[in-house]
């Protein structure tokens, strides 16, 4: 098997395998990776990648905001929903935001909120 499809047949087996709470924080070391692409690339002034970099980590955020509960139960989860999709809402806004403006120090405070909440699912992922 060639060394590209055996990575993608082990990803695709790693992605297959995990628990809900390990692919979601799977989306975050991809939200992340991007991220810092995205930095990388905008302190190198290469803004087409820097954008690719940007949209890429915008879906992932996009996705994970979607995956949300509509109607979690109970006062607690209502409450973890609502907090964790504002804060998506910001990261989507500050990496249009990035973006527009070729400011990386927004990508800098995306990339600490989302080591927060990395760190934050790691916890939970490793729980259950």
């Amino acid at each position: 098997m060639a060394p590209v499809n055996a990575t993608l047949e082990y990803t695709k087996n790693a992605v297959m395998t995990a628990s809900k709470a390990k692919l979601i924080v799977m989306m975050y070391d991809g939200a992340i990776r991007y991220a810092e692409q995205a930095r990388f690339h905008g302190n190198r002034g290469s803004y087409a990648a820097c954008g690719t970099a940007i949209s890429n980590c915008y879906n992932v955020i996009s996705e994970l905001k979607v995956s949300l509960d509509p109607d979690p139960q109970g006062l607690t989860a209502k409450k973890i929903c609502e907090d964790l999709s504002a804060l998506y809402v910001f990261i989507m806004s500050e990496l249009v935001s990035a973006n527009v403006e070729r400011d990386m120090e927004k990508i800098d405070g995306v990339l600490s909120v989302l080591a927060v909440l990395k760190e934050g699912w790691d916890g939970a992922a490793q729980q259950i």
